[in-house]
């Protein structure tokens, strides 16, 4: 679901390494954030940058109590999965974390970390295991934030993502992960944002990537001048792309060219989306991704399905021309509406969609009360632990869409204990170059299970 954000505000204070003197240790594994694993004098240690197999002279950078954080000085013995980073900012931008590794690698160790969590923490192993869904490894994304700044000494405007474990933003020029379509994005908008009165106001621009070109979304502080907002709209003409300002209460739209949407089921179905909205940034994958949770849901003309953080409709509209009644359920509004509209936009009668907060008592909503035999959810990083326990009984599938393999496995303890069992899992690769992983699981009612 979500990307890697971009982390705003200042990192919490660490203790300073106890000691400044090199060491050589062996790397047993990668961490759960793509970070080597090393034991040294007992102590765990995790360092960034190195792999599996690989011996690495380090230093500590900062001691904890339970484990020390190590940069490496130099690779004694370097693994043959090791690869050149392709991008010249990968030294220093927080953005991916696992551009040294072989492609085929990091999917490898992305399902050995779910797995390993799944079994660690809820001794479950997925019946059946499917082939991980991939995705070009760069070029893919089509949605971003790209920090804005205005530099101190010499008033340079700046555009770019956060240095690694800082708050501090890195210029950057070309980003091979993002679709070839916004190549140029960063160095357009240190341009254009050069030439206006006060360039401070503006912190960030959301990117995002429809099928009918780019969206940018200039986030601001206060209120631009009526000749700075000429200026922008004038440049948005000439790149042909939409333009809105986003204040604390409102967004301006300062030139729309084009209508905003992507396609799906091989251009049979168009979802509508607004600035900000949020967008599956993969959408190689999020094709596959559908198609994989229309397949293993085996759905029927009988069916009656909820789609639980349905968003625009990215699940519930695709199904709902193969079974007899859908059930959106989302959290902002605005999205309902949204979703709404693109129901009927594709002559969806059978698709509805209500907005509740999924985090809170849900027992007064008509909804919940519906037949359903089938459910969907794709919830946030957080899970979906009070959700879960509040779910119909008459659901004999669940289909889980995880973003967080911590609390995939927490959640899927529960469903076991409400007599689920975990009949299929796989891995897609959402985010190729950095550690972030999103699986698909589906749960099949097998017994009575423990009441809540």
């Amino acid at each position: 679901m979500k990307k890697n954000a971009i982390r705003f505000g200042r990192p919490a204070p660490r203790k300073p390494a106890s000691s400044n003197a090199p060491f050589t240790v062996d790397i047993e594994r990668l961490s759960h954030d793509g970070r080597g694993v090393a034991r040294l004098n007992g102590k765990t240690i995790f360092i960034e940058g190195v792999l599996p197999g690989e011996t690495v002279i380090a230093k500590v950078t900062q001691t904890h109590k339970r484990f020390d954080e190590a940069s490496v000085q130099s690779i004694v013995t370097p693994s043959s999965e090791r690869v050149s980073p392709t991008c010249e900012h990968y030294e220093d931008c927080g953005g991916c974390q696992l551009q040294h590794l072989a492609t085929a690698e990091q999917i490898r160790y992305k399902e050995e970390n779910v797995l390993s969590l799944l079994q660690r923490m809820s001794s479950i192993t997925p019946a059946q295991i499917d082939a991980p869904i991939l995705s070009d490894a760069f070029g893919y994304r089509r949605s971003a934030r790209v920090g804005l700044n205005v530099l101190q000494r010499n008033d340079e405007v700046i555009a770019g993502f956060r240095r690694r474990q800082s708050n501090k933003l890195l210029p950057i020029k070309h980003c091979p992960v993002l679709s070839p379509r916004l190549d140029g994005i960063f160095t357009d908008l240190q341009k254009s944002l050069s030439t206006l009165s006060n360039p401070k106001q503006l912190t960030h621009a959301e990117v995002q990537l429809g099928d009918a070109g780019i969206t940018l979304t200039l986030r601001c502080k206060g209120s631009l001048k009526s000749s700075d907002k000429k200026l922008l709209s004038t440049w948005a003409e000439q790149k042909a792309f939409n333009l809105f300002i986003q204040t604390d209460t409102k967004t301006l739209n300062l030139h729309q060219q084009h209508d905003d949407y992507y396609q799906l089921l091989n251009g049979n179905l168009r979802l509508d989306f607004a600035s900000g909205d949020f967008l599956q940034v993969n959408p190689a994958v999020n094709d596959k991704m559908i198609d994989q949770a229309l397949s293993w849901l085996a759905l029927e003309k009988s069916d009656n399905v909820l789609d639980l953080f349905c968003g625009l409709g990215n699940f519930t509209l695709p199904i709902a021309p193969y079974v007899n009644h859908i059930i959106g359920v989302e959290g902002i509004e605005k999205m309902v509406a949204q979703a709404t509209a693109n129901a009927t936009r594709n002559n969806l009668t059978n698709a509805q969609f209500f907005r509740a907060d999924l985090s809170k008592d849900l027992s007064s909503e008509t909804w919940l009360n519906q037949p359903i035999n089938k459910i969907i959810l794709d919830p946030p990083r957080t899970g979906a632990y009070e959700l879960l326990k509040q779910l119909p009984a008459t659901a004999t599938d669940i289909l889980y869409v995880s973003c967080e393999p911590s609390a995939l496995a927490r959640d899927a303890e529960l469903l076991t204990q409400k007599g689920y069992s975990m009949v299929r899992f796989g891995v897609m690769d959402m985010f190729p170059q950095t550690n972030h992983v999103e699986s698909m699981a589906l749960f099949q009612k097998t017994t009575k299970g423990k009441s809540s």
